[in-house]
């Protein structure tokens, strides 16, 4: 019994299999016939025998007793039976049957559309073509060949002119007039383009010169070069640190598949297909492949654009709104609004504003504004606003400000103001909590002793004008001197030349008086340091000088010098017990370790 069922699961298994296979293959058959002046019906039948199928008709349809030639030899059984009956019937696949039908048309009578069929061909090897883009530019309409290289379009009449075009990758594209409008049989032929397919990139996308009710076709601009375009503006050096170069690496890949992350399977082929630029006035969508530019949204510049969900277009001119998505292949100039998020190709003029997300892979000229993220690939020229980041990986001329953090790689003009900023290099000072200069920043780790902590470590990030400071003193369970201070703040400084900075630090610091921290009264450091630094080396400097403080909270004596050196000279007296705050002016000398010059 075992041994039975296994055979017969597998027959079974096949025989489903193969029952989507068939119906969907039999006009693709091919077979060799030579028959010289027979009767049609005894033709189907050998054709039929021939292709394993059988033919559905009806005698008072199509006339059996015409007689017929044929001599084909391995040609397919679309092509055979386009020959044997001109266009004047039509045939359609069921399971194993082709079923033909006449094709009526009534005299004097003017279709509102026709349809022109046939298959691609590549020229020089005969072969047929699949995912070739024939489209109207006028009227949208599009298709694209299957899989043996045949297409069907439905075209309406009424347009004019009808221009077929035909597009295919690595294939030289080809327009085609057509002069009757009527259900016409039209095999077309592409001469491969040997020399595009080396490494074509498209320089930019060509400005609009025609009326959107008349629009022109036009081809960009190619350039040979290397394989991953990245235009002029938005060049990006590849860094040595890991970081920026795995955002470079972020950046090549998300600008390779772009078209395919919005893009239905057809849209996809077309925007590899097709580096003709078409235009609209006004586009409106539900869902990008549901758009009233259909299969051919990737390639249309619109000028308004209007998605009840998401949206995908090649651009947009003056105003796009998305309920949720808006994507562009290419520029946006404008204004952009999205519900989440929008999401450009290539460069942004205008305001661009999203509630979670804005990427552009190009450049920005003007404001851009989101309360979660903005991502630019390119150069920055305005504003970047964001509530949580601003990530810009080219140059910044103009602002960044953002509640969490600001990424840079260069910024030319303009500033970075968020809690957190980094630049690979800056022209201008950042402003923030903790800011990060990579290449020409100010940086120093200080270990410093003064009157008040034998030991103050201390750690300098930003620029000369103006940086960070994070500092920690302890004074090792000395007597009468407090635990440990930790604090922040801020500072400036200057090159005097020949080795020799000053700086001025301003830093507040929270005092623990003794080893039950929790018991203690809220005691407070505010100082002002000057100093004089002179560099010994690419790595060391000393620097020494004056400071002033004001301590918080009655702890009598905790600043009490018992030190020959560092004497502490107290503004308004000594303090005493009627006092809560006092002052004094004390001495700083600290080793500071910077980055190699």
């Amino acid at each position: 019994m075992k041994n039975f069922q296994f055979p017969f699961l597998i027959m079974l298994l096949s025989f489903l299999v193969s029952i989507p296979s068939q119906a969907q293959e039999l006009l693709e058959r091919k077979i060799s016939i030579r028959v010289n002046n027979q009767p049609l019906d005894e033709v189907l039948q050998q054709i039929g025998n021939l292709g394993g199928f059988s033919f559905s008709y009806s005698p008072d349809v199509i006339d059996t007793r015409t007689r017929v030639s044929v001599n084909v030899s391995n040609q397919s059984i679309r092509e055979i039976l386009i020959e044997l009956f001109k266009g004047k019937v039509n045939f359609k696949e069921r399971h194993k049957y082709i079923i033909l039908q006449s094709n009526p048309k009534k005299e004097n009578e003017v279709p509102e559309n026709f349809n022109l069929n046939g298959y691609i061909i590549d020229k020089r090897t005969g072969e047929k073509l699949a995912n070739a883009s024939i489209y109207d530019p006028y009227t949208l309409a599009s298709t694209i060949s299957d899989r043996y290289g045949y297409y069907k379009i439905r075209l309406p009449t009424a347009s004019s002119p009808v221009r077929l075009e035909v597009r295919k990758h690595q294939y030289v594209g080809k327009s085609v007039i057509i002069s009757s409008k009527k259900n016409t049989y039209l095999p077309i032929s592409l001469n491969p383009d040997t020399i595009k397919s080396l490494s074509v990139r498209p320089i930019n996308i060509p400005k609009k010169t025609t009326s959107p009710d008349n629009p022109k076709i036009l081809i960009p601009q190619f350039e040979y070069t290397s394989t991953t375009y990245v235009s002029p503006d938005t060049i990006i050096e590849i860094d040595s640190i890991r970081f920026q170069k795995k955002l470079r690496t972020t950046y090549q890949r998300v600008r390779k598949d772009f078209s395919m992350a919005f893009a239905s399977a057809k849209q996809a082929i077309n925007t590899r297909n097709i580096t003709d630029t078409l235009y609209r006035t006004v586009q409106n969508s539900i869902l990008p492949f549901l758009s009233t530019n259909r299969e051919l949204s990737g390639n249309v510049v619109n000028d308004y654009s209007f998605n009840v969900f998401a949206g995908y277009s090649l651009g947009t001119n003056k105003l796009e709104i998305g309920g949720f998505f808006n994507a562009d292949r290419g520029h946006v100039r404008g204004v952009q609004l999205a519900g989440i998020a929008n999401v450009v190709g290539n460069n942004v003029t205008g305001f661009q504003y999203a509630t979670a997300l804005n990427v552009v892979m190009g450049s920005v000229t003007g404001f851009q504004y989101s309360t979660l993220l903005n991502f630019t690939a390119g150069n920055f020229h305005g504003l970047q606003l964001a509530g949580a980041g601003n990530v810009l990986l080219g140059n910044l001329y103009g602002w960044q400000v953002s509640g969490g953090y600001n990424y840079a790689r260069t910024v030319r003009r303009g500033h970075q103001l968020s809690a957190v900023n980094y630049a690979d290099s800056s022209a201008t000072t950042p402003i923030g909590l903790f800011s990060y200069v990579r290449k020409n920043g100010y940086r120093r780790y200080e270990v410093a002793t003064d009157e008040f902590n034998y030991i103050n470590s201390s750690f300098k990030t930003g620029v000369n004008a103006f940086y960070n400071i994070f500092t920690f003193g302890f004074n090792a369970l000395a007597h009468n001197k407090p635990i440990a201070s930790i604090g922040y703040g801020f500072g400036t400084a200057r090159n005097l030349g020949r080795g020799w900075m000053v700086n001025a630090d301003v830093t507040a610091n929270l005092v623990f008086v003794d080893e039950h921290i929790e018991d203690n009264d809220p005691a407070g450091l505010f100082r002002l340091v000057t100093a004089i630094e002179r560099k010994l080396g690419n790595r060391f400097s000393l620097a020494f000088g004056p400071s002033i403080n004001l301590l918080t909270g009655n702890y009598v004596g905790r600043a009490r010098d018992d030190r020959r050196f560092f004497s502490t000279f107290w503004l308004g007296g000594k303090p005493d017990q009627t006092r809560s705050n006092y002052g004094w002016v004390g001495f700083q000398a600290a080793i500071r370790f910077r980055d190699k010059i």
